[in-house]
């Protein structure tokens, strides 16, 4: 009976083995409409993570039990399961999705489907930027998005750049907020944009008013990689390397030209040079020795997968940048973690843990005097680098009292190194059906810790340092964000609806410490610490606090898919203001018609969707400084010393820093916006259009008051009112030819009109500041900082000219042809200060982007463009580069007018110039328009068979260049001009000789197993 039951037993087991025997599956998948082959289909046995993708002709391959049942799935496309059984060939043609042309975007505290929205949103996905070699996630926006202007600051490597949101909102700043993975932020540059799933930027009020008091200039959500569930795990590994240069040069003169220019200048000079002393064999480009070729390198590594209740993405990487300045360095590391987790039905839980730390080594920019890129503009080439190089001997000018910028970086010793922790933590319950209740808590902790030393050195009498100094600071921000949301979404017959209810609370502390020592007894690195000073102690440190408190909700209806409304609304409680002001309420309502839905439009086969949406909103702008309800004193201006007493004891003074008013409050934009989206030819063309008026009010600006009232500076109050209005267009096509071919092509363009409507009783204000004066100026019924200053018109040609022209030196007796003529504006017959006008202006009349792409077999193909048309330059070099000094000249200046050479507009060689020849006026501004080739590249994916080979799923090769080619007629290094800082906003297009851009050129590979 035993062996009966053992042998029942082994026939058992052996029927279950051959039951659940393995089976190698093969097939192809295509498409059911045409028929062709589809690469890189998802197929996944259900359940587990066993799972392969289809070649470049569509076919795949898998071992699985032939029990089990394959999911085929593929963006665009329905997704598809069939169970194997006895088959090893299943052949699948899967059928387009509707949703396609419906894709999901992200919107404030969830999604929505595209032809959903009412509000103006536009998305830029990993794959546009995928083979763009940049240090951040936001530089790759540039031209992508119609409406979205990013610049950058400065070419250096870590620079800053800006995103300006349907243009400049208020001269407070005009910054959009950021959200990653629902977690508010100030700025992505922690982020590694190999990390990057989407942006989703929204654009106007109706769109980002559930964000309040921070979405006044737009908010950037921008979503992180994910795991996919029933995904088998993912291997991939991206790496490039490339060199970088810069773009251009400035046009200065060589040591040669220098001297002829200088030797013109002695002759109307009353203390001429002595141009004696100049080594004739020395002839030094300072640029030249300034800059190099210099190398990128970015490595990342990335995993993602997930089963049916896990899903994960976890990633590594490694950027590295040498500057085309020496001495300028960024180095990066950053690491994440993502996933989430369904513990039961009712239940999900997820983390998401970004940590990035970093080192940057900077060259002194902005100083119009110090900085090291304009010295090395501005410094003659008579000068050399090295007088004696082997004895350490640095040149320097018998003229000037720059410094030699070559020697100014090898003394720095300044470098700043950052640590980042951004994470957030999530639960999500789901306690009745289609009812979700989430709550997230988010921590921002950035620590900076900087250190310079300057050892004792001596170039000349105008460049040393006769005692070393050492200093330390360190600067600590953590931002704690916790968020709670409830959302019901209910479908009954032909309506839908999803209700929004939420409350945050944020939390920021800023601390910060800085100290410094001198006469540091040894000057090894070791000792380099500021307990090691022997004097000059000097310790400062200071902290702040800010919280926020927020209620916020959220109505999406639709009736049968063809009509919609969204209405949004927001209070936020902020410690910025004082009681009875602390409390801004923005609400918005949104309106949405699918006219493609209507039966009237059912037989028209060529349109997909067509929909016309319209919307109003009023956001504010918080980010106006921090408290203006304090009084608080100053000390230290020599000014505000007093001598009392017999022995005329000297005592300092104390003044209030500022009047304070109690009763300033938020900004507030109110924004109207009208738009109209279509997918047409089944969604191959996709186009959208939009017009807008965002009007910015109570507008946060000092009011002068006089002196003897007391104060160093007038109340801050709402006053000010400016007005955006504008149009945007975008058109995107996407096509396939046969089953080898396909493309793409991408267009968008923008255009609007900024006006200054009030700015109370307030004088006009200036900025744009350069070592020869202001170059912008802001006025009721102008534009934000607009360039103000003289109109020229051309040379004086003759004596008589100069007589018949207004007054413009007094009696004029001191003007020569061959001098400049300022134009008499007002026509009053003296040329003075009140004949200033408007002589350009930074903001262009359109902004556009397009793009190509193809991929033919193996190869692919992209090609990206940006540009601007009729911004204008104020070129703040060429006032220094203009001069009738001994710097270094611009080569204009070798076609200055001479009685034999009058058919220019460059003045004479003046020595003795009486007529403010370089004043602020429109000679030096110029045409900022330009037409770049900011990205091209050029992919070989590797065919299968070779893959199998070594185990990969795929490997791409690829060439990748940024900034290849640009049009322009701008004279300085490059027309891509930021502001002198990264949030002023009144230095926009005032070229002071910043950090330029680079050309670069990498090469790459990506991997995946």
């Amino acid at each position: 009976m035993r062996k009966i039951a053992c042998l029942a037993l082994i026939m058992l087991l052996g029927w279950q083995v051959s039951w659940a025997q393995d089976v190698l599956v093969k097939g192809v998948v295509t498409g059911a409409e045409d028929g062709l082959t589809i690469p890189g289909v998802s197929v996944v046995e259900k359940g587990t993570t066993n799972g392969t993708t289809t070649d470049f002709d569509g076919k795949y391959e898998l071992t699985v039990n032939n029990d089990a049942v394959l999911v085929f799935s593929y963006i665009g496309m329905k997704t598809f399961e069939i169970t194997v059984g006895t088959q090893t060939e299943v052949n699948v043609a899967l059928e387009a999705d509707n949703v396609a042309m419906d894709e999901v975007v992200v919107v404030g505290y969830g999604v929505q489907k595209k032809s959903d929205v009412t509000g103006s949103v536009a998305t830029v996905s990993y794959e546009d930027l995928e083979a763009m070699p940049v240090n951040s996630a936001v530089d790759g926006l540039k031209g992508r998005i119609a409406g979205v202007q990013v610049v950058s600051n400065s070419g250096a490597p870590g620079g800053s750049i800006s995103i300006r949101v349907r243009g400049v909102g208020s001269v407070n700043g005009s910054d959009p907020l950021y959200v990653v993975d629902g977690v508010p932020t100030t700025d992505i540059t922690f982020l590694n944009p190999n990390d990057i799933a989407s942006f989703d930027i929204l654009k106007d009020a109706s769109a980002s008013a559930i964000y309040g008091s921070r979405g006044a200039h737009g908010v950037v959500l921008v979503t992180t990689k994910s795991g996919k569930k029933n995904t088998p795990t993912k291997v991939s590994v991206d790496a490039y390397y490339g060199a970088k240069s810069v773009i251009n040069n400035w046009e200065t003169t060589n040591a040669s030209e220098w001297l002829s220019v200088q030797d013109e200048l002695n002759k109307t000079r009353t203390a001429p040079l002595n141009l004696d002393q100049v080594d004739k064999d020395v002839d030094t480009d300072w640029f030249d020795e300034l800059t190099q070729t210099a190398t990128v390198q970015d490595y990342n590594i990335n995993i993602n997968g997930g089963t049916e209740k896990l899903t994960y993405s976890m990633s590594g990487g490694y950027y590295n940048e040498e500057g085309t300045v020496i001495g300028s360095e960024f180095e990066r590391l950053t690491a994440r973690i993502k996933s989430d987790y369904q513990v039961k039905d009712y239940l999900k839980i997820g983390t998401n843990v970004n940590i990035q730390s970093n080192e940057k080594k900077s060259v002194v920019e902005g100083s119009y005097h110090t900085g090291t890129i304009n010295t090395a503009i501005k410094l003659e080439p008579v000068t050399p680098v090295w007088f004696n190089e082997e004895a350490g001997n640095y040149g320097y000018s018998y003229f000037t009292d720059y410094p030699n910028p070559v020697a100014q970086i090898n003394y720095d010793n300044a470098k700043r190194e950052s640590f980042r922790l951004f994470a957030n933590v999530y639960a999500e319950l789901e306690p009745i059906k289609d009812l979700k209740f989430k709550t997230s808590y988010g921590l921002n902790r950035t620590v900076t810790d900087t250190y310079d030393f300057d050892p004792v050195f001596t170039v000349n009498a105008n460049q040393r340092n006769l005692i070393n100094k050492v200093s330390r600071g360190y600067y600590k921000t953590v931002k704690q964000t916790w968020e709670n949301t409830l959302t019901y979404h209910r479908s009954i017959d032909r309506h839908d609806f999803t209700v929004l209810a939420g409350f945050t609370k944020e939390k920021t502390r800023y601390e910060d410490l800085f100290g410094s020592a001198t006469n540091i007894p040894n000057e090894d690195e070791a000792m380099r610490f500021v307990g090691s000073g022997a004097d000059g102690y000097y310790t400062s440190g200071g902290a702040s606090e800010l919280t926020m408190m927020s209620y916020l909700g959220r109505i999406n209806y639709a009736y049968d898919n063809k009509y919609l409304f969204t209405a949004n609304f927001r209070a936020d409680g902020s410690s910025r203001f004082a009681d009875g002001n602390r409390w801004g309420y923005f609400p918005s309502v949104a309106l949405g018609w699918k006219i493609s839905e209507e039966e009237f439009l059912q037989d028209v086969d060529w349109l997909s969707i067509l929909k016309l949406r319209g919307g109003w909103g009023q956001i504010g702008n918080e980010n106006v400084g921090s408290y203006y309800l304090y009084q608080t004193t100053m000390s230290g201006n020599s000014q505000y010393r007093y001598i009392f007493g017999e022995n005329e004891d000297v005592y300092q003074g104390y003044v209030v820093n500022a009047m304070k008013d109690k009763n300033i409050q938020w900004e507030t934009v109110e924004s109207i916006n009208f738009g109209v989206d279509a997918a047409l030819f089944d969604a191959r063309m996709e186009v959208s259009f939009d017009w807008f008026d965002k009007n910015t009010k109570d507008m946060l600006l000092s009011i002068p008051i006089p002196y003897y009232y007391g104060y160093e500076s007038g109340p801050v109050v709402n006053v000010g009112e400016a007005n955006n209005k504008g149009v945007e267009f975008s058109l995107n096509w996407r096509d396939q030819i046969g089953s080898d071919f396909s493309y793409n092509l991408g267009f968008n363009i923008s255009t609007y009109k900024n006006e200054m409507k009030s700015l109370g009783s307030g004088e006009p204000i200036s900025g744009g500041s350069y070592y020869g004066g202001s170059a912008t100026r802001t006025e009721v019924g102008e534009s934000i900082g607009y360039f103000y200053g003289y109109k020229t018109d051309g040379v004086f040609q003759n004596q008589a000219e100069i007589d018949a022209h207004a007054d413009q030196l007094g009696d004029n007796s001191d003007l020569q042809p061959g001098d400049m003529r300022f134009v008499d504006v007002n026509g009053d017959g003296v040329v003075n200060g009140d004949d200033r006008t408007k002589i350009g202006s930074p903001d262009p009349d359109y902004t556009y982007g397009f793009n190509i792409g193809a991929e033919y077999k193996n190869w692919e193909f992209s090609a990206f463009f940006q540009g601007s048309k009729g911004n204008e330059i104020f070129n703040a070099m060429k006032t220094h580069l203009y001069k009738f000094d001994e710097t270094n000249k611009h080569k204009d200046m070798l076609n200055s007018w001479t009685p034999s050479n009058t058919n220019t507009n460059m003045p004479r060689l003046n020595g003795n110039d009486k007529n403010n020849t370089n004043r602020t006026s429109d000679r030096f501004v110029e045409d900022g328009s330009y037409m770049r080739l900011k990205n091209l590249m050029v992919a070989y994916n590797l065919p299968k068979r070779w893959l199998d080979k070594v185990k990969l799923t795929s490997a791409k090769l690829y060439f990748s260049g940024q900034n290849l080619w640009t049009v322009t007629d701008y004279s300085g290094a490059d027309p891509e001009i930021g502001m002198v800082s990264s949030n002023n906003y009144l230095s926009r297009g005032v070229d002071i000789g910043t950090y330029p851009q680079a050309r670069t050129y990498v090469i790459g590979v990506k991997l995946s197993f």
